[in-house]
């Protein structure tokens, strides 16, 4: 657990509470999603754990359930972020992958694009890995032949294929995995850039200038939702 706060500024008493926050998110996450993945290997199936969660089987199937196959389909640039990822996640004793953890891995790109970005604008290495978000668990973590993927990091990947559909690329890249990551409200790779004074509107603008692109081409669209007209809709 953090330090006490209590002789310090407002300020810095807020900060402390929102990275806590953060930290119990994500750990409470890890925490369902083990369960989760307990109650899948006992036999129970996502419409009776959708129902745990007084929700759909589709809904909890997509918060909850592993991709099809980790990392997936990426330029060879953002598979080996990804994989690099996982390697600091095991790293830091953490039985899950975060976007604090991809963070960590696309800036140890040797030429890429989101590791010169993340460069260019004065992020390190060390400087990640000294914020309180980072902090080695001193526990070991369980033995998993895959690592939990957080929901945050599911919908940064997704939001990072829509935006690559959006630029024409079929295959996103560490480009789009960066803009991805930003997307994604509450994520801890966000946090971590605002704690080594880097702001994510910064990171979209300089991304989107070595890209020739507008910086809200690199925020991702919602899908569309089709709205359901009932009758007494149509007879107004």
């Amino acid at each position: 657990m953090r330090k006490r706060a209590d002789d310090e500024s407002p300020g810095a008493r807020l900060r402390v509470a929102i990275e806590t926050g953060h930290e119990l998110t994500d750990a409470g996450d890890a925490l369902i999603e083990r369960f989760v993945s307990e109650a899948r290997a006992a036999g129970l199936s996502w419409t009776q754990i959708g129902q745990q969660f007084g929700t759909s089987k589709q809904a909890a199937q997509k918060r909850y359930g592993a991709p099809d196959a980790w990392p997936g389909r990426w330029a060879p640039a953002a598979h080996r972020a990804l994989t690099r990822a996982e390697e600091e996640a095991r790293g830091l004793g953490r039985p899950y992958v975060g976007t604090e953890h991809v963070l960590l891995g696309l800036l140890a790109g040797d030429d890429d694009v989101a590791a010169r970005v993340l460069l260019y604008l004065g992020v390190t290495r060390e400087g990640l890995l000294g914020t309180s978000c980072m902090q080695v668990d001193p526990h070991e973590p369980p033995e998993l032949d895959c690592l939990l993927v957080m929901p945050r990091l599911k919908q940064a990947l997704e939001h990072a294929s829509r935006i690559a559909e959006r630029l024409g690329q079929r295959v996103p890249g560490t480009e789009h995995l960066l803009a991805g990551l930003l997307t994604v409200r509450g994520a801890l790779a966000v946090e971590i850039l605002k704690q080594v004074g880097v702001r994510p509107d910064d990171v979209r603008a300089e991304l989107a200038s070595r890209l020739d692109v507008e910086p809200d081409q690199l925020v991702a669209a919602r899908p569309r939702r089709r709205r359901l007209l009932s009758a007494s809709s149509h007879r107004r």
